[in-house]
């Protein structure tokens, strides 16, 4: 029996249409498909699901869902394989409540059974958007319906369970999976190591990675960096050395995050010597160091006091073909304003704007407290002045630093002034703010307005914490007044706060604590 001319013509569109979409001509396909529709020839449901694929492919969801409800008109049943391209793109994009509503409506469908991508797709999005609970219960539902799950359902409720912290039904379901006969691969090692590590469940996620090998999985650079970040976190630097040293003598390559949370870890604890091995395992695996890795020694050898090593290799940066950052030039600027070296920060300040780099907060008030370490508050005022210039907004402990500059100096007419700017700018002046500006009051003999301050203080809700009360203290007895010296010695006590030991003497040479 010949065919007739349509269903050679119908096949040969189909045909020429797989072919469009295999070569990723897309648009072309549907061209195609519109012209079949238009010469009247129906299109059966392989090549709808085609088109659906192709659709989905190029993000174009709402027209693979309009071809998904005109199915019907052409006398074919949409199967599986479309419903399954189209909730897994839903849940891509997010839409997860589209996605499960679509669901709803395909196994309403009896002729159509859901296969486990549909689950995997739905199981998967429910888990990265934080919905663990309706994950769990899609999962329980599986069997219900004869479908098996397998290693990718596993993998995601894992990672996504692992990811809430709901350890125990991670460890659980893992532990489930060799009873069911389903294989654990290295991407179910790795979520449940890096949740176990993440809990500080250390010994647990060291059994877990010790079971690997006598199941068949080989551990790889991810399942090695995270449990190296876990001992870091821990400052077990034995354990973290030996299994990088494991790493490397079996053979699998540190990648550049594996160097970044061992350098970064050991330059943050200030073990340099150990830090600059890494650094130089890095350079010999030919890892090229990138910003970050710098920025990390810099911020172990300012913590050390080797600024003239972090100059060095802040300068080098350039040779290697980096750039140095906000970040980098403000752990230089923030290390010479500690060391009292305000003429080397201020230099590389200027050299950071030359730049084009813009400073931010942080360099501000950096230079700020060094300014003011060094006596110098005349110009970390003109800094705060340049600072708002420059469109940034200075924070409480901008004006903290200012305020007891300008207190220690003696100008506490200046200090009141700024002090009394801080509700201009919406910022909250905190307990740091009042005890220094209280502090400098008297200093300065100025009694009954300390007094008020202190008022002003509590009526704002801001509690005087123990070196408040320090102060107060010390301020009316070295101004002779016990009598208000006890009343808050015993709203302290009554506070269960303590007294530095100074006070203590000062309370003791003042025969205050015998009054009290």
């Amino acid at each position: 029996m010949r065919a007739t001319p349509i269903l050679v013509r119908s096949e040969l569109k189909n045909n020429t249409m797989i072919l469009l979409l295999r070569k990723g001509k897309i648009q072309s396909a549907v061209k195609l498909f519109d012209k079949m529709i238009k010469w009247g020839v129906q299109p059966d449901a392989i090549t709808c699901g085609t088109i659906i694929t192709g659709l989905c492919r190029v993000g174009e969801l709402d027209n693979a869902l309009d071809l998904l409800r005109n199915m019907s008109k052409w006398n074919c049943k949409a199967d599986v394989v479309s419903y399954s391209v189209i909730i897994d793109t839903l849940c891509k994009r997010e839409s997860v409540d589209e996605a499960i509503n679509l669901f709803s409506e395909m196994i309403d469908d009896s002729n159509i059974a859901p296969n486990v991508i549909v689950y995997n797709s739905l199981i998967n999005g429910l888990c990265k958007n934080d919905r663990l609970s309706e994950a769990v219960r899609l999962f329980d539902s599986m069997s219900s319906r004869g479908v098996s799950a397998d290693a990718y359902t596993y993998n995601s409720l894992i990672h996504g369970l692992c990811n809430s912290d709901r350890l125990s039904e991670a460890v659980r379901l893992f532990d489930c999976m060799s009873s069911r006969g389903v294989s654990a691969d290295a991407y179910t090692y790795n979520s449940l190591i890096h949740g176990l590590c993440n809990s500080d469940m250390l010994s647990e996620a060291i059994k877990v990675f010790d079971s690997m090998s006598s199941r068949g999985v080989s551990a790889d650079a991810y399942t090695y960096t995270t449990l190296i970040n876990g001992f870091c976190k821990r400052g077990l630097w034995k354990e973290t050395i030996r299994y990088f040293d494991e790493m490397v003598g079996i053979g699998i390559s540190p990648d550049v995050v594996t160097f970044s949370v061992l350098i970064d870890s050991l330059s943050r604890e200030g073990r340099m010597e150990e830090a600059y091995r890494i650094f130089n395992v890095m350079i010999k695996l030919r890892e090229e160091p990138v910003v970050f890795n710098y920025s990390s020694m810099l911020l172990g050898l300012c913590l050390t006091g080797k600024l003239q090593e972090a100059h060095r290799l802040f300068d080098s940066m350039t040779d290697k073909g980096l750039e140095q950052d906000v970040y980098s030039f403000n752990l230089l600027i923030n290390g010479y304003c500690k060391s009292s070296r305000v003429g080397e920060a201020i230099r590389l300040f200027k050299e950071m704007r030359m730049k084009g780099l813009k400073p931010d907060l942080v360099t501000y008030n950096a230079l700020i407290v060094g300014l003011c370490k060094d006596g110098k508050v005349g110009t970390a005022q003109s800094m705060l002045t340049q600072m708002q210039s420059d469109g940034v907004s200075p924070s409480i402990v901008t004006y903290n630093v200012l305020v007891n500059g300008l207190c220690k100096a003696g100008n506490i007419e200046k200090a009141r002034r700024l002090f009394s700017e801080i509700p201009d700018k919406g910022l909250v002046a905190n307990v740091v703010t009042y005890t220094t500006m209280i502090n400098g009051m008297f200093k300065k003999g100025m009694f009954v307005e300390a007094e008020k301050l202190i008022t002003e203080m509590k009526n704002k809700g801001c509690m005087p914490n123990a070196t408040t009360y320090d102060t107060i203290i010390n301020g009316y007895l070295r101004g002779n007044n016990v009598t208000r010296a006890l009343e808050f010695l015993k709203e302290m006590r009554g506070r269960k706060l303590s007294l530095t030991d100074a006070t203590k003497s000062l309370c003791s040479s003042s025969d205050c604590q015998s009054k009290n």
